[in-house]
C-alpha cells in the first residue's frame, strides 16, 4: 500500500484538526459571518435596490427584508410600512468549507503555516459571499410568489441560471474549495508525496 505511506499522518493530523477547527468557527460565526454579510448587504442594495432594504446578521442567521409584501393575499410591491416580507437563512451550511481548509492548512508540514493559512481562509470568504449572494437571490426569485420574477422581467433563463448558482453555492463549492485551495497553497507539499504517491516500492 505505498500511498498510504505519505498520506498516513497526514490524514491522521486532519483529523485531529477538525473538531478544534469546528469549533473555533462554530463559536465564532458571529465575527467571521458578518463581513461577508455586510459586504452582500451593500451589493445586493445597489444591484437590487427595488427589491431588498435590508440584510443583516442575527446572531448564526441571515435576515433579508424585502420590498415585498401581503396584501390581500397577494404579493405586492412596496406594502405598507411593516407589512415587508422577511426571510431567515442559515449562512454556515455553506461557510463550512473554513473549518475543513484549516484542518488541512494547520495539518500540513510546511514552513509559514499562518500565512497559508490567512491567505487561504481570505479566499474562502470570497468564496462564501459567493453563495450568500446566491442564496439571497435565489430566495427572492421562488419564495415570493413570482413578484420578484415580475418586477425584474426574469426569463426562465434567468431563473435557471439563479437555481444553478444557488445549488453551486450551497452544495458543490463548500464542498470542493476547500481542497482546490489547499492544493493550490501547498504545492511544494503535494511534491513532496508526489513521488510516493505515484511510484511504487519508492524509497527516500
Amino acid at each position: 500500500m505505498p500511498a498510504s505511506g505519505p498520506l498516513a499522518p497526514l490524514l491522521g493530523r486532519v483529523l485531529l484538526w477538525l473538531p478544534v477547527t469546528f469549533a473555533v468557527w462554530y463559536l465564532t460565526a458571529g465575527w467571521h459571518l458578518a463581513p461577508v454579510a455586510w459586504a452582500a448587504h451593500h451589493l445586493l442594495q445597489f444591484w437590487l435596490p427595488e427589491a431588498v432594504a435590508d440584510l443583516s446578521l442575527r446572531q448564526h442567521e441571515l435576515l433579508l427584508i424585502t420590498r415585498f409584501g401581503e396584501v390581500g393575499g397577494q404579493v405586492v410591491t412596496n406594502p405598507p410600512p411593516g407589512e415587508n416580507l422577511g426571510f431567515l437563512t442559515n449562512p454556515l451550511s455553506y461557510s463550512y468549507s473554513l473549518p475543513l481548509f484549516a484542518a488541512l492548512a494547520l495539518a500540513t508540514p510546511l514552513p509559514g503555516r499562518w500565512r497559508r493559512l490567512a491567505i487561504g481562509l481570505g479566499v474562502l470568504l470570497l468564496i462564501e459571499l459567493a453563495s450568500m449572494l446566491a442564496t439571497q437571490v435565489k430566495t427572492l426569485a421562488f419564495t415570493t410568489g413570482g413578484a420578484f420574477v415580475a418586477q425584474q422581467q426574469w426569463g426562465a433563463l434567468a431563473r435557471d441560471a439563479v437555481a444553478l448558482a444557488y445549488q453551486l453555492g450551497s452544495l458543490l463549492l463548500p464542498m470542493v474549495m476547500p481542497l482546490v485551495v489547499w492544493m493550490a497553497g501547498h504545492g511544494a507539499f503535494l511534491a513532496r508525496l508526489a513521488p510516493g504517491l505515484g511510484g511504487r516500492g519508492t524509497a527516500k
